[in-house]
């Protein structure tokens, strides 16, 4: 249905995204596209959909055959104007008005559970919750009747029930998806097939594979291989330590005697020296023997906060009790009552739009008012970063040498080059801001940790050595996330964010 053939994406400072990329989607695909920010998912997405900057962008070689397939394309966000635009004008081209189109645009919202009435369609885009805007947009898409369908990231902005639902589409899609997501839960639960984009050897080398299988299917196999190329790599690299002694010992002895041979015997030391050049032959044959390299992948990634002994669990971090949460005029909610102690791991989910992160910057100001040491994690990261500083800039508070080398060392751990390392922030990736602002983090002395979606931007692979990073934190944590598999892994009790206070719940009501 659609064809890449030897596709290759170049920035126009000559680095290479994607190189001879190839393959094809057919019926019942459901093909998840993942790897770390920055390695040219969105990119890779936009030319199958056929969006004309990226041609001005990039530097694009290869064939895609799209044999006429309608492609419907969900971008990772809207455009600023889409977002101004009200329902009305981002269905309706006002060139061309067929009003008709709002028949259809109802019947596909209410396979989707939503209604829509008059007033809606006067509303602008940005005053609906993440998760109403990717039904808007889908519903839009599915008017079209697309035979291939892209969606980029479509899952960052919903919560949980939202997700719930984006599994079920996925799942009984009749249309062949290509889709990127950070979110594993979804990727386990959805995909069939996998195509994994990476940039390896310090970024100077993209790699892509391509598997038929599921996601958890494939974690296992790309373990799996990493672990055997590992032993490979030991075993070769403990061979040739034992050949090169072998070696040095053989070399010692004819050097030995080529330097107190006498010189009355010079047959003896023609022999040596023919000895002398067969020996270094040998050395020259082992070394030419094509090395089995040690894997580093993407995800190998190390960060951790130093070790400290837990906060006592009756120790209390924080009481408050708030009678109402006001945004604006209007009311989100009433009865808040947190009490926070000791190594407390504590998450709250609710819908879209609700106040949980109005909530979370209350908790921060009053935490900040009575002298709490926490450290926050916005999920704007520019409330925090600023962007046109580079992340060692950021980072450095006494600036010292000592100091400066931490850092670069924690950034290199989490594979930034140090060019990456000096540019302005704004020139990375959501996911490196991301980790810039982790490493400031476990750079900070605080008893308590307020995070607001924390792994929204993160890569599922590097995932499980993030969630072992919060998991070993000394203190308490206070997180708003809709990541399952986080909120499994770090969090022993849960809360729903309700217009009535937080409502205690079970794990079984997150999976």
């Amino acid at each position: 249905m659609l064809v890449l053939k030897n596709v290759t994406i170049q920035t126009l400072k000559g680095r290479t995204l994607l190189l001879d990329c190839s393959f094809s989607i057919n019926k019942n695909d459901r093909l998840a596209i993942i790897g770390e920010e920055g390695n040219g998912k969105s990119t890779l997405c936009k030319l199958i959909a056929g969006v004309d900057e990226i041609r001005r962008d990039f530097i694009v070689s290869g064939n895609l055959i799209t044999d006429h397939q309608r492609i419907g394309y969900l971008p990772q966000s809207l455009s600023d104007k889409q977002n101004q635009s009200d329902v009305l004008r981002f269905l309706i081209d006002p060139n061309f008005p067929d009003y008709t189109v709002l028949v259809q645009f109802e019947k596909q919202l209410k396979k989707f559970n939503m209604e829509f009435n008059e007033e809606d369609y006067q509303r602008p885009l940005s005053s609906f919750s993440g998760g109403e805007k990717i039904k808007i947009q889908l519903a839009k898409l599915l008017i079209e009747e697309p035979t291939v369908m892209i969606l980029d990231e479509p899952t960052n902005d919903l919560d949980i029930d939202t997700l719930r639902w984006m599994e079920t589409f996925i799942l009984n899609s009749s249309i062949p998806l290509i889709y990127v997501s950070h979110d594993s839960v979804l990727l386990a639960k959805t995909a069939n097939r996998i195509l994994h984009l990476e940039q390896t050897e310090r970024k100077q080398k993209p790699l892509w594979t391509l598997e038929s299988i599921g996601f958890k299917e494939y974690l296992a196999k790309r373990s799996f291989l990493l672990d055997r190329q590992g032993n490979l790599a030991r075993k070769q690299k403990s061979e040739y330590d034992a050949q090169m002694e072998k070696w040095r010992q053989i070399y010692q002895k004819v050097e030995h005697r080529q330097n107190t041979i006498s010189r009355q015997d010079p047959h003896g030391g023609q022999l040596l020296k023919k000895k002398m050049k067969n020996v270094k032959a040998v050395k020259n044959r082992i070394d030419k023997v094509e090395r089995i390299k040690k894997p580093d992948p993407e995800e190998a990634v190390n960060i951790f906060f130093d070790a400290k002994e837990s906060i006592p669990p009756r120790k209390m971090i924080f009481d408050d009790q708030l009678d109402t949460l006001f945004v604006n005029d209007r009311l989100l909610s009433i009865n808040l009552n947190l009490q926070i102690f000791g190594p407390a791991r504590i998450g709250i989910i609710g819908p879209n739009g609700c106040g949980k992160s109005t909530y979370l910057k209350y908790v921060d100001q009053k935490m900040t008012a009575r002298g709490i040491s926490h450290y926050t994690m916005q999920q704007e990261y520019s409330e925090l970063l600023n962007l046109s500083k580079s992340a060692v800039e950021f980072l450095v508070k006494d600036g010292t040498k000592e100091e400066r080398s931490e850092i670069m060392t924690h950034l290199g751990n989490l594979k930034f080059t140090e060019e990456e390392m000096m540019m302005p922030m704004e020139s990375l990736s959501l996911g490196q801001r991301a980790k810039v602002i982790l490493v400031d983090m476990v750079r900070s002395p605080v008893d308590c940790l307020i995070l607001d979606e924390p792994t929204r931007n993160l890569s599922p692979l590097t995932m499980p050595v993030v969630e072992s990073m919060f998991k070993q934190f000394h203190g308490a944590i206070l997180a708003v996330s809709h990541d399952r598999q986080f909120l499994n892994y770090v969090c022993d009790d849960y809360f729903l964010f309700t217009s009535e206070g937080l409502r205690s719940i079970d794990v079984m009501d997150i999976d």
